[in-house]
Formats: C-alpha cells, sequence, structure tokens
C-alpha cells in the first residue's frame, strides 16, 4: 500500500525519503520513486534505530512523517519528535494485538498489549484507518483508546492500470505452481494465525470429495507456514496443496485461479481480496472485521462465519460448481473493487490530509 502511494504522489510537490526494515521486496520499487531510501532494523525497538531515525529526518527537513506497522509507529513517532519534524501520520493496518490462537504466556501479553498500544497513536497528529472498523477498533476496544477526532478513514487502493497490464500479459509465469490441478484455488496471505490457514486446510478434504483434482496454492510466508506444511500432510492433502512463499507476481497467480480464498480470523481491509475482486475472481471469505465493507455477501462475494471449516468447504464447492453464479459474483465484485478503491481515490485522499495537516 505504501509503493502505491509512493507511486501516486506528485514529485514536483512532494520529496519522499523512505526508512523501510531490511532490503525486501518492494525496495527497488522504493527506490525509483523516492529521493533516497535507507534500510535499518524496524522489527526491534532499539533507542539506537530511534536516533538514526532522528538524524534521517533533520538531514531531510521533514515537514511530515509518515509511519506505517506498529514497531515503526513506536520507532518513527519517538524520531519525529526527537527531531522536531513536523506532524506525524501514522496507517494503521488493522485490529492489532488481538488474542488469535495463542495461549498461556503469549496470550497474557497480548492481551495486556490489546490494552495499551494505541497510547503511541494519542501522539499522532491524524491516524489513518483503512475501514470503519478499524478506526472502531482503535476508539472503542477495552483500554487506552484514539480519540475520534485524530482518526481518519481512508480505504486501500488498487493501481487499475497494474491490474489491466496483469490481464493482457496473462498469467504464464505463475502456471508451473498449479501442476496441472483444476479446478485452481488461490490463497495470497501471509502466514499468521489470524490468517485462518488452518481452517481452508481443514476443508480440503471435503472439497477434494466434489473436485478431486482440485489444487490449492497459498502464496505468502510467515512463522506458521512450517506448522501448516505438517497439517497438509497430516490430513492427507500435501500432494494437492502448493507452498509458495513469497512471490513476486500475486496478481499473475489470482488471475490465473478459479476462485480466491481468504480465510482470515480478522482484517482491517485486506488489499490481496481487493486485487481478487478488481481482477474479476469469484471470492470466498470470511465475515470478519472490515471485509464486508469491501465484499457483500451474496452480491460481491460468498462469506462464511470464520473459524468454519465446514461452510467454508460448503462455499467453495458451490462457487466452483456454479460459474453462473461465481461469475455473476465476480462480474458485480470487479466494477464495485475499481470504483470504490482505485489507488487514485487513496492517493488523493492522503494528499489531502497531509496538505492539511502541513498547512499548504
Amino acid at each position: 500500500m505504501f509503493a502505491t502511494l509512493l507511486q501516486g504522489l506528485d514529485p514536483s510537490r512532494y520529496e519522499v525519503v523512505v526508512a523501510c526494515h531490511g532490503e525486501g521486496s518492494m525496495t527497488a520499487t522504493y527506490a525509483r520513486h523516492a529521493a533516497r531510501v535507507t534500510s535499518l532494523d524496524l522489527v526491534h525497538l532499539r533507542p539506537r534505530t530511534v536516533t538514526h531515525l532522528a538524524a534521517l529526518m533533520r538531514d531531510a527537513r521533514c515537514d511530515l512523517v509518515h509511519t506505517h506497522l506498529w514497531t515503526a509507529d513506536v520507532l518513527g513517532g519517538l524520531a519525529a519528535r526527537l527531531a522536531g519534524a513536523g506532524a506525524w501520520v501514522s496507517s494503521v493496518a488493522g485490529a492489532y494485538f488481538l488474542p488469535f490462537d495463542v495461549t498461556g504466556a503469549r496470550r497474557a501479553r497480548r492481551l495486556a498489549m490489546s490494552r495499551f498500544y494505541r497510547s503511541v497513536y494519542r501522539g499522532c497528529d491524524r491516524v489513518i484507518a483503512p475501514s470503519r472498523y478499524v478506526a472502531d477498533d482503535l476508539r472503542d476496544r477495552r483500554g487506552i483508546g484514539v480519540p475520534e477526532t485524530r482518526i481518519e478513514v481512508i480505504e486501500n487502493g488498487v493501481d487499475v492500470d497494474d491490474l489491466e497490464r496483469v490481464a493482457r500479459r496473462g498469467a504464464d509465469g505463475s502456471e508451473a505452481r498449479w501442476g496441472g490441478g483444476a479446478p485452481r484455488v488461490a490463497v495470497v496471505a501471509n502466514f499468521f494465525p489470524i490468517k485462518g490457514h488452518r481452517y481452508l486446510l481443514e476443508a480440503v478434504p471435503a472439497v477434494l470429495r466434489h473436485f478431486p483434482d482440485a489444487r490449492f496454492v497459498l502464496a505468502g510466508d510467515g512463522p506458521t507456514r512450517p506448522d501448516m506444511r505438517r497439517l497438509a500432510g497430516t490430513l492427507g492433502i500435501g500432494d494437492r496443496v502448493v507452498f509458495t512463499g513469497e512471490i513476486p507476481d500475486a496478481l499473475e497467480l489470482m488471475q490465473a485461479s478459479d476462485l480466491v480464498v481468504l480465510p482470515s480470523l480478522s482484517e482491517g481491509l485486506p488489499i490481496s481480496l481487493v486485487e481478487a475482486m478488481a481482477l474479476g475472481r469469484p471470492v470466498v471469505s470470511t465475515h470478519v472485521g472490515g471485509i464486508p465493507e469491501v465484499a457483500q455477501a451474496d452480491v460481491t462475494a460468498m462469506l462464511v462465519p470464520p473459524r468454519d471449516a465446514s461452510a467454508l468447504s460448503s462455499a467453495i464447492v458451490r462457487m466452483l460448481g456454479d460459474p453462473g453464479l461465481a461469475g455473476r459474483l465476480a462480474g458485480a465484485a470487479r466494477e464495485h473493487a475499481r470504483s470504490r478503491f482505485s489507488a487514485s481515490r487513496m492517493v488523493q485522499r492522503t494528499d489531502a490530509l497531509y496538505q492539511e495537516l502541513v498547512g499548504v
């Protein structure tokens, strides 16, 4: 989402200096559109990172600092105040520190953080939420809340031109991942408990009873990926499920699929869901978080309760077995996603917020 914003900002009005974690897959994109890119550790909360960031901000004479994700919010927010930078804006991706699928000391820690993590945003000039669900969570969850006056809802947006290039180019680059299986079901989500991969895998055996040659490709990486590979083996579906790890062509993967599934337990506003809809792919997802703000049940997607493998398998089977239904939902989804969640709309609204905060 930051890369999309960066590409959309007017370079005659903004000089953007980027500090990002490590050397990830997006670093080259940042470098093409930013005046400077610095890679450093933005995962661990270390004082020296704050002083390093503050020095970068002073050197760049920042009028505005925009942070993304919680550790960057903490480090970048402290650095912005230390450097005497101008306005500070944070983009919050979802409802952070929900205690899903954790037990013992980890659950106790998450519950504590759930109460207190939002205190950092009380120092923000504005907090951007990608959905009304996230805005309400920031304001209302038990513990320290963020005042409504500091929250701005700006929905995530997708680059329609990029989607058109994918559609014209086709999906040849992702063909090998499917291994000749059909129908094709894609999941694009990093591997964390909150993404609900477990329930998708538990739904697969029931789907295979109706579609024995179906192929499931799960794109993304994260700490639960090894556990999910083991679960696939235990369920006897290891030969029908592909774990790709992080990939650069998730759009092409979804374009080549017959169905895109997102089995999350919570979401702020999932960009992979918006992309799938904008590509005109049929979608099955869960009715949680900000998802109903993106997809309307039985109009643009099929939505099921979270943690319900039976409901998930039934929805997948119905969509794969009824091309007419899948086509109607996908067509409506394409028009809705492209009009409501365009990159240009997101950039325009963010630009207006920037201009308001810096007084231009």
